[in-house]
């Protein structure tokens, strides 16, 4: 939207006005594919949308020169050394001030938009783009930079602006919260199979969102009600595997500085072993439910060390299997995901955005917690990413 509106304001100053400082080597003047030369850099005759530059340019008011317009589209010289498919496809990163192009997989795009849509939070950066002159090949080559810190938040209250909250029971007010999951986006939430019903109150009904502690005042609280519950169609009770499924919301999420959608892991392997664990469950083993919403950093056990924890048994007739499952805890500290914490994402920041996390696995089982070496077993969202792209994205 940004660049559009950038481009927009090109139209109107511009007006098809030549530049003083550009001249044309080839003929016919201005045609695309045109050689020209800007401030005696060469460049060629180019749609402004291929032109990475140029939306520095017209942000800072120097607008580049016109050669002429093809339809609507202005035609620029443009003195960059490589040229770009398409700058409307992009997003610049309010961290590093890198830019990224959109690839046409769903989940990955989506994230982009939403990051490109929403606020920034936390402590961001203005990013820009910058260029160097390339001597050899005289052009300019285009370098992010990403200058001075503005504003900043809460993080405690707004650190996991993803974290649902899932109700069950006759009404909203004698509802009882009792499962996690993740806002992914404008009406779906991402959480375990396992979760969609209770055995004493029946299926899931309400969704939470904006909270950080359950006795949160009312006013904090987003509650949305759950209009379709959806498996995984491979989900097949009580059974471990597959265990994963989406709700869809009533009617669509209000995004706020304290509620936005979390990006979803779109890489078959993970950058890092190491991920967060979030979650309203027990604080140990036989206690109560955490009021304040608990984060815990774990580390990734080895396929083969998973393999030994979780053998074959009646809920997990194949024993832990790599390609769908995760099992991350810790070795030398009692950290785990305890009762209550089903459905809850496990995740990383996002490296494009600070406000955005990435969730690498949802919550589903896992052996005593609250024990030395203890580890929860996490289905990988990866596996399941065309399942969700398919229901959430059609």
């Amino acid at each position: 939207m940004i660049l559009k509106i950038i481009f927009f304001l090109f139209l109107l100053c511009k007006c098809g006005l030549a530049d003083d400082n550009m001249e044309f080597m080839d003929s016919p003047e201005g045609l695309p594919g045109s050689k020209c030369i800007r401030d005696g850099v060469e460049g060629v005759c180019t749609s402004i949308y291929t032109c990475l530059t140029a939306v520095q340019d017209v942000k800072d008011k120097k607008y580049p020169p016109l050669c002429r317009y093809q339809g609507e589209t202005p035609i620029i010289c443009c003195t960059d050394c490589e040229l770009v498919n398409d700058t409307r496809n992009m997003y610049i990163s309010q961290t590093s001030g890198k830019w990224y192009f959109r690839t046409g997989q769903k989940a990955r795009d989506k994230c982009l938009d939403y990051m490109q849509e929403l606020e920034p939070c936390g402590d961001h950066f203005t990013a820009t783009i910058a260029k160097d002159l390339d001597p050899e090949r005289n052009c300019y080559v285009p370098r992010p930079t990403a200058v001075g810190v503005v504003g900043g938040n809460d993080a405690e209250r707004n650190e996991f602006p993803h974290m649902a909250l899932l109700g069950y029971g006759f009404d909203e007010d004698s509802a009882q919260w009792i499962c996690a999951g993740s806002l992914i986006s404008e009406n779906f939430i991402l959480t375990a199979g396992h979760c969609i019903s209770s055995p004493s109150l029946g299926q899931v009904k309400y969704v939470a969102l904006g909270i950080l502690k359950r006795t949160d005042p009312s006013d904090l609280w987003q509650k949305y009600h759950v209009k379709r519950i959806i498996a995984h169609p491979g989900y097949k009770p009580p059974s471990k595997y597959n265990d994963i499924a989406l709700l869809e919301s009533q009617t669509r999420v209000t995004f706020s500085e304290g509620v936005r959608p979390a990006c979803l892991h779109f890489e078959e392997v993970a950058n890092d072993n190491k991920a967060v664990a979030t979650g309203w469950g027990a604080l140990g083993r036989r206690r109560e439910l955490a009021d304040t919403l608990q984060s815990v950093y774990l580390e990734e056990f080895p396929e083969e060390e998973c393999t030994k924890l979780y053998p074959q048994h009646r809920l997990l007739r194949r024993g832990f299997d790599y390609s769908t499952q995760m099992c991350y805890g810790h070795h030398g500290e009692v950290r785990d995901t305890c009762e209550g914490d089903s459905g809850g994402p496990l995740q990383n920041r996002y490296h494009i955005s600070s406000c955005q996390y990435t969730v690498i696995g949802i919550t589903s089982t896992g052996r005593q917690c609250g024990i030395l070496g203890s580890t929860g077993l996490y289905t990988r969202v990866y596996t399941y990413l065309h399942w969700i792209e398919s229901v959430v994205w059609p």
